[in-house]
């Protein structure tokens, strides 16, 4: 008896005529075409949601490779987390139009600047700062009351550099310090004394510091009292004078306790007008103040200073 003739042998990726052996898989996952699209559709098996989260995860990768190699190529450019997309898109950059020749100006009579435009005294801004004067032990201390970093610079020097000092060297400072024969303020410049009370401005402080007639004054010891009264020299009394940069300088006194070697000090200065190209500096043409020397506004007594330059005072006299 003759099998019948099952067809020629199936080709390589058919499946044979007759029931498939996985229909009836319960992970069997079914596809169908129409015009549509591709559909599928898979029981909810423990086995179908591995093999979903498995898909998704290789697709995420595959997508976050392909992004990161796309952005490393310059193709695209990532966004920064937390920032929205329409703020990173950049705008095309247009070139500037080229600037078309400048008109020739018709020759006219030059603007005369307005007075409120043109460098006055009340135009520059006053600086005021508290000092605190102490005894100095030995040398004298130099103060440059309009050093250019807005607060007194103080120097101590010995008695050779002082010596040693020309008459512009003396007048850069405007007040000096020594303890010899007792505690003495030496002026840099002839000062008024202003009483209490009285209105100090720019101008009225440069008018009184003309007529100054103060050189000295000593500040030690309560015998002192009746020759300082005699001058003016008082708690709330000013004295005006000018630096030899041009400033104008207003001291006011507000405490000078006696037998305690204290002379405390609200200072305003009132910069000159700077010429142009002008360089700063403090204490134009008076000695440098030596590595060490400490600076600074009520600082109070004298800075140590190792190896001080050449530098002094006006004449000492009592007053």
């Amino acid at each position: 008896m003759t099998a019948p003739d099952s067809g020629p042998p199936p080709h390589d990726g058919e499946q044979p005529p007759g029931p498939h052996p996985d229909e009836g898989h319960p992970d069997r996952v079914t596809f169908r075409a129409t015009r549509e699209g591709v559909s599928w559709e898979a029981p909810d098996t423990p086995a179908n949601r591995r093999a979903i989260l498995l898909s998704l995860s290789i697709v995420g990768t595959v997508a976050a490779i392909t992004v990161l190699a796309m952005n490393a190529a310059g193709i695209i450019t990532a966004l920064p987390i937390g920032i929205k997309s329409n703020d990173s898109v950049s705008t095309p950059q247009v070139p500037p139009p080229m600037p078309s020749p400048a008109a020739t100006p018709t020759p006219g009579p030059s603007p005369s600047p307005s007075p409120s435009a043109e460098a006055s005294p009340s135009v520059r801004a006053a600086r005021t700062v508290t000092f605190q004067i102490d005894v100095v032990s030995s040398g004298y201390e130099l103060i440059d009351l309009d050093a250019p970093n807005d607060k007194p610079l103080s120097t101590l020097v010995d008695d050779e550099d002082w010596n040693a000092a020309s008459e512009a060297d003396r007048k850069s400072y405007e007040l000096v310090v020594h303890s010899h024969p007792a505690p003495t303020v030496v002026l840099g410049n002839l000062a008024a004394v202003l009483p209490a009370g009285a209105e100090i401005t720019e101008a009225s402080c440069r008018e009184a510091a003309r007529a100054g007639t103060l050189k000295s004054f000593r500040y030690y010891t309560a015998a002192e009292r009746p020759a300082n009264d005699a001058k003016g020299i008082r708690a709330g009394a000013t004295l005006c004078l000018t630096s030899s940069k041009g400033a104008v300088i207003a001291a006011r006194i507000t405490d000078i306790p006696y037998d305690i070697g204290l002379v405390r000090l609200e200072v305003t200065v009132w910069p000159a007008a700077a010429a142009p190209g002008a360089a700063s500096g403090a204490g134009s043409g008076g000695p440098s103040a030596a590595p060490g020397a400490a600076s600074g506004a009520g600082s109070g007594g004298p800075s140590a200073a190792a190896g001080a330059a050449s530098g002094a005072v006006p004449s000492v006299g009592a007053g």
